[in-house]
Protein backbone atom coordinates (compact mmCIF):
# COMPACT_ATOMS: atom_id res chain seq x y z
CA UNK A 1 0.00 0.00 0.00
CA UNK A 2 1.57 3.62 -0.93
CA UNK A 3 1.90 6.36 1.57
CA UNK A 4 -0.63 8.14 0.58
CA UNK A 5 -3.73 5.11 0.41
CA UNK A 6 -2.24 4.85 3.72
CA UNK A 7 -3.29 8.15 4.94
CA UNK A 8 -5.85 8.35 3.21
CA UNK A 9 -7.46 5.40 4.61
CA UNK A 10 -6.44 6.75 8.14
CA UNK A 11 -8.51 10.07 7.31
CA UNK A 12 -11.53 8.07 6.32
CA UNK A 13 -11.20 6.50 10.03
CA UNK A 14 -10.68 8.97 11.90
CA UNK A 15 -13.45 11.49 9.78
CA UNK A 16 -15.98 8.46 10.59
CA UNK A 17 -14.70 7.88 14.58
CA UNK A 18 -14.88 11.64 15.35
CA UNK A 19 -18.62 11.86 13.84
CA UNK A 20 -17.99 13.84 10.72
CA UNK A 21 -19.98 12.05 8.56
CA UNK A 22 -22.75 11.45 10.97
CA UNK A 23 -23.04 15.35 11.38
CA UNK A 24 -22.67 15.86 7.46
CA UNK A 25 -25.19 13.27 5.82
CA UNK A 26 -27.48 14.86 9.53
CA UNK A 27 -27.13 18.45 7.75
CA UNK A 28 -27.66 17.55 4.04
CA UNK A 29 -30.94 15.34 4.97
CA UNK A 30 -32.10 19.22 6.74
CA UNK A 31 -31.04 21.10 3.75
CA UNK A 32 -32.77 18.98 1.17
CA UNK A 33 -36.13 18.60 3.18
CA UNK A 34 -35.97 22.59 3.69
CA UNK A 35 -35.71 22.45 -0.32
CA UNK A 36 -38.40 20.67 -0.69
CA UNK A 37 -40.29 22.70 1.49
CA UNK A 38 -39.52 25.84 -0.41
CA UNK A 39 -41.25 26.30 -3.54
CA UNK A 40 -39.77 29.04 -5.81
CA UNK A 41 -39.00 29.71 -8.90
CA UNK A 42 -35.19 30.06 -9.00
CA UNK A 43 -34.41 26.63 -7.42
CA UNK A 44 -31.34 26.09 -8.91
CA UNK A 45 -29.94 29.05 -7.69
CA UNK A 46 -31.52 27.94 -3.91
CA UNK A 47 -29.39 24.60 -4.24
CA UNK A 48 -26.38 26.92 -5.13
CA UNK A 49 -26.55 29.07 -2.40
CA UNK A 50 -27.00 25.55 -0.27
CA UNK A 51 -23.83 24.25 -1.43
CA UNK A 52 -22.52 27.68 -1.55
CA UNK A 53 -22.93 27.89 2.20
CA UNK A 54 -23.40 23.79 3.14
CA UNK A 55 -20.20 22.62 1.70
CA UNK A 56 -17.79 25.57 4.14
CA UNK A 57 -18.80 22.82 7.08
CA UNK A 58 -17.45 20.26 5.87
CA UNK A 59 -14.67 21.49 3.99
CA UNK A 60 -13.49 24.23 5.40
CA UNK A 61 -14.59 23.66 9.11
CA UNK A 62 -14.58 20.22 9.47
CA UNK A 63 -11.24 19.83 7.65
CA UNK A 64 -9.46 22.82 9.80
CA UNK A 65 -10.94 20.98 13.35
CA UNK A 66 -9.77 17.36 11.96
CA UNK A 67 -6.03 19.08 12.08
CA UNK A 68 -6.86 20.62 15.50
CA UNK A 69 -7.80 17.30 16.74
CA UNK A 70 -4.68 15.97 15.40
CA UNK A 71 -2.35 18.07 17.06
CA UNK A 72 -4.17 17.35 20.38
CA UNK A 73 -4.20 13.86 20.19
CA UNK A 74 -0.14 13.82 19.09
CA UNK A 75 -0.87 12.74 15.81
CA UNK A 76 0.76 15.21 13.75
CA UNK A 77 3.90 15.05 16.05
CA UNK A 78 4.12 11.79 15.10
CA UNK A 79 3.79 12.24 11.26
CA UNK A 80 7.06 14.18 11.63
CA UNK A 81 8.93 11.14 11.79
CA UNK A 82 6.93 9.51 9.19
CA UNK A 83 7.30 9.15 5.60
CA UNK A 84 3.94 11.24 5.57
CA UNK A 85 5.08 14.43 3.73
CA UNK A 86 3.65 17.84 3.11
CA UNK A 87 1.91 17.52 -0.28
CA UNK A 88 0.95 13.54 1.00
CA UNK A 89 -1.81 14.90 4.11
CA UNK A 90 -3.01 17.92 2.39
CA UNK A 91 -3.87 16.00 -0.61
CA UNK A 92 -5.67 13.09 1.28
CA UNK A 93 -7.40 15.83 3.29
CA UNK A 94 -8.54 17.25 0.16
CA UNK A 95 -9.31 14.00 -1.53
CA UNK A 96 -11.31 12.56 1.73
CA UNK A 97 -13.19 15.68 2.27
CA UNK A 98 -13.90 16.88 -1.09
CA UNK A 99 -15.48 13.43 -2.09
CA UNK A 100 -17.75 13.32 1.42
CA UNK A 101 -19.06 17.13 0.45
CA UNK A 102 -20.19 15.84 -2.90
CA UNK A 103 -21.85 13.24 -1.84
CA UNK A 104 -23.48 15.09 0.87
CA UNK A 105 -24.33 17.40 -2.21
CA UNK A 106 -26.03 14.51 -3.99
CA UNK A 107 -27.97 13.72 -0.75
CA UNK A 108 -29.14 17.94 -0.32
CA UNK A 109 -30.60 17.27 -3.96
CA UNK A 110 -32.00 14.16 -4.45
CA UNK A 111 -34.39 15.01 -1.25
CA UNK A 112 -34.93 18.59 -1.87
CA UNK A 113 -34.42 19.36 -5.85
CA UNK A 114 -34.80 15.91 -7.56
CA UNK A 115 -37.31 17.83 -9.66
CA UNK A 116 -34.79 20.38 -11.44
CA UNK A 117 -32.99 19.66 -14.25
CA UNK A 118 -29.07 20.04 -13.67
CA UNK A 119 -26.04 19.56 -16.15
CA UNK A 120 -24.42 16.05 -14.12
CA UNK A 121 -20.50 17.44 -15.52
CA UNK A 122 -21.26 21.14 -14.81
CA UNK A 123 -22.46 20.22 -11.24
CA UNK A 124 -19.64 17.78 -10.45
CA UNK A 125 -16.77 20.05 -11.28
CA UNK A 126 -17.97 23.17 -9.58
CA UNK A 127 -18.89 20.70 -6.47
CA UNK A 128 -15.22 19.31 -6.47
CA UNK A 129 -13.67 22.59 -7.76
CA UNK A 130 -15.64 24.77 -4.46
CA UNK A 131 -14.84 21.54 -2.07
CA UNK A 132 -11.03 21.42 -2.94
CA UNK A 133 -11.11 25.70 -2.51
CA UNK A 134 -12.54 25.78 1.07
CA UNK A 135 -10.62 22.62 2.60
CA UNK A 136 -7.23 23.67 1.28
CA UNK A 137 -8.33 27.64 2.63
CA UNK A 138 -9.60 25.74 6.13
CA UNK A 139 -6.30 24.01 6.44
CA UNK A 140 -3.82 26.80 5.28
CA UNK A 141 -5.82 29.02 8.03
CA UNK A 142 -5.75 26.25 11.02
CA UNK A 143 -1.86 25.59 10.62
CA UNK A 144 -0.82 28.11 13.31
CA UNK A 145 -3.30 27.26 15.55
CA UNK A 146 -3.80 24.63 18.21
CA UNK A 147 -6.96 25.75 19.52
CA UNK A 148 -10.70 26.22 17.97
CA UNK A 149 -10.65 29.30 19.65
CA UNK A 150 -7.69 30.88 18.13
CA UNK A 151 -8.63 29.15 14.85
CA UNK A 152 -12.25 30.57 14.62
CA UNK A 153 -11.24 34.12 16.66
CA UNK A 154 -11.11 36.23 14.01
CA UNK A 155 -9.26 34.54 11.21
CA UNK A 156 -11.52 31.71 10.56
CA UNK A 157 -14.72 34.01 11.32
CA UNK A 158 -13.50 36.72 9.24
CA UNK A 159 -12.28 34.43 6.16
CA UNK A 160 -15.16 31.88 6.15
CA UNK A 161 -17.33 35.02 5.90
CA UNK A 162 -15.53 36.45 2.90
CA UNK A 163 -15.63 33.03 0.74
CA UNK A 164 -19.01 32.71 0.97
CA UNK A 165 -19.89 36.42 -0.65
CA UNK A 166 -20.83 35.05 -3.58
CA UNK A 167 -24.20 34.51 -2.16
CA UNK A 168 -24.96 37.80 -2.70
CA UNK A 169 -24.26 37.77 -6.62
CA UNK A 170 -27.48 34.18 -6.62
CA UNK A 171 -29.56 36.84 -4.71
CA UNK A 172 -28.61 39.41 -7.10
CA UNK A 173 -27.32 41.86 -4.99
CA UNK A 174 -25.79 44.69 -6.71
CA UNK A 175 -22.63 45.85 -7.51
CA UNK A 176 -22.64 42.60 -9.25
CA UNK A 177 -18.58 42.88 -10.69
CA UNK A 178 -17.45 42.83 -6.68
CA UNK A 179 -18.51 39.81 -6.27
CA UNK A 180 -15.82 38.45 -8.86
CA UNK A 181 -13.02 39.19 -6.92
CA UNK A 182 -13.99 36.46 -4.70
CA UNK A 183 -12.10 33.61 -5.49
CA UNK A 184 -15.32 31.38 -4.75
CA UNK A 185 -17.36 33.58 -7.43
CA UNK A 186 -15.35 30.97 -9.96
CA UNK A 187 -16.18 27.42 -8.62
CA UNK A 188 -19.83 29.27 -7.70
CA UNK A 189 -20.66 30.00 -10.97
CA UNK A 190 -19.83 26.45 -12.37
CA UNK A 191 -22.33 25.16 -10.13
CA UNK A 192 -24.64 28.02 -10.94
CA UNK A 193 -24.23 27.13 -14.70
CA UNK A 194 -25.40 23.35 -13.98
CA UNK A 195 -28.98 24.75 -13.62
CA UNK A 196 -29.19 27.70 -15.67
CA UNK A 197 -27.60 29.16 -19.05
CA UNK A 198 -23.94 31.40 -18.21
CA UNK A 199 -22.35 33.86 -20.64
CA UNK A 200 -19.27 32.52 -22.53
CA UNK A 201 -17.16 35.17 -20.68
CA UNK A 202 -18.63 33.80 -17.34
CA UNK A 203 -17.68 30.26 -18.09
CA UNK A 204 -14.00 31.58 -18.81
CA UNK A 205 -13.70 33.27 -16.05
CA UNK A 206 -15.44 30.19 -13.35
CA UNK A 207 -12.81 27.91 -15.35
CA UNK A 208 -9.72 30.45 -15.33
CA UNK A 209 -11.11 31.78 -11.45
CA UNK A 210 -11.43 28.35 -10.35
CA UNK A 211 -7.85 26.95 -11.48
CA UNK A 212 -6.23 30.11 -9.99
CA UNK A 213 -7.54 30.35 -7.07
CA UNK A 214 -7.22 26.42 -6.50
CA UNK A 215 -3.27 26.47 -7.41
CA UNK A 216 -2.97 29.25 -5.03
CA UNK A 217 -4.68 27.95 -2.32
CA UNK A 218 -2.32 25.08 -2.36
CA UNK A 219 0.48 26.80 -2.71
CA UNK A 220 -0.40 28.38 0.89
CA UNK A 221 -1.13 25.39 2.86
CA UNK A 222 1.56 24.01 1.59
CA UNK A 223 3.69 26.83 2.74
CA UNK A 224 1.62 27.03 6.25
CA UNK A 225 2.12 23.80 6.83
CA UNK A 226 6.10 23.19 6.19
CA UNK A 227 6.12 26.53 8.22
CA UNK A 228 3.87 26.09 11.45
CA UNK A 229 3.18 21.41 11.10
CA UNK A 230 6.54 20.57 9.59
CA UNK A 231 6.39 17.22 8.16
CA UNK A 232 8.61 15.26 5.71
CA UNK A 233 9.99 17.18 3.19
CA UNK A 234 9.01 16.46 0.11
Amino acid sequence: MSVFAATLRLDVRLQARSKLYAIGVGLAVLMGLVGRLLEIESAGRLLTAFYLLGLGSTTYIFGAGLVLFEKSQGTLQALRTSPVTTATYLRSKVVSLTVFAMLESLIVYALGFADTPAHPLMLILGLAALGVLYTLIGLGQVARHDSVTAFLMPGALLVGSVVQLPVMHLLRVEPWWFWYLIPTQGPMLLILGAFEPLETWQWWYATGMSATAIAAAAWWARHRFARFIMLADD
